[in-house]
């Protein structure tokens, strides 16, 4: 059933009715166990596409303190969300330890930080996966967006990743795909009475 069957369009308010069809979006893989998505979140800002996928799909949320609001209304019941830790080296590692341990992991980092913070915080990633043993050629997926909705969709290597993000004005969001432990077994859920968030 269509919208116009419900109400006839005479009846609809002219900006339901010219609004563009969105540009298509990239077919996003399913979060799954073992995978680390970053994505970039400004905080009052409507989720993008990715964001929401990644959200609805991990096991474990970790954000910085900045999207804690963002986060509190926008994570789904039952999803375990806790703020990174504030060094960038320590909060890669717990993002690393949750995907070797069989979770998927969500990542959510804020959007237009300075070029270099922002290389740092991915380039400690990079570190703590290559730490772990992760091939360089290992395929990962990069979706960039503006203010308009998504721009790019790019298939890299692991190797990449940082000249990738470099090569990108602070103003574009960046979401990153890395399917770095897929052959992990799924870990094991279990029972927790809580809100969802952790600090």
């Amino acid at each position: 059933m269509s919208v116009t069957t419900v109400a006839p369009a005479s009846t609809l308010p002219e900006a339901l009715l010219r609004r563009p069809l969105p540009a298509s979006l990239p077919t996003l893989p399913l979060i799954a166990p073992g995978q680390l998505w970053l994505i970039e979140l400004s905080p009052g800002e409507p989720l993008s596409a990715v964001a929401r996928r990644a959200l609805d799909g991990a096991n474990v949320v970790s954000y910085d303190r900045a999207l804690a609001d963002t986060v509190s209304l926008a994570l789904p019941l039952g999803t375990y969300a806790e703020p990174a830790p504030a060094k960038s080296d320590a909060a890669a590692a717990r993002a690393v330890h949750f995907a070797r341990d069989g979770w998927s992991v969500a990542r959510l980092l804020p959007a237009r930080l300075s070029s270099r913070e922002r290389t740092r915080r991915i380039q400690d990633i990079v570190d703590e996966l290559a730490a772990a043993r992760i091939a360089g050629r290992l395929p990962v997926t990069i979706v960039t967006g503006g203010s308009d909705g998504v721009v790019e969709q790019i298939e890299a290597r692991f190797d990449d990743i940082a000249s990738i993000v470099a090569s990108h004005p602070r103003d574009t969001r960046l979401a990153i795909v890395i399917d770095a432990f897929s052959g992990a077994a799924p870990a094991r859920l279990h029972a927790v009475a809580a809100n969802g968030l952790a600090g």
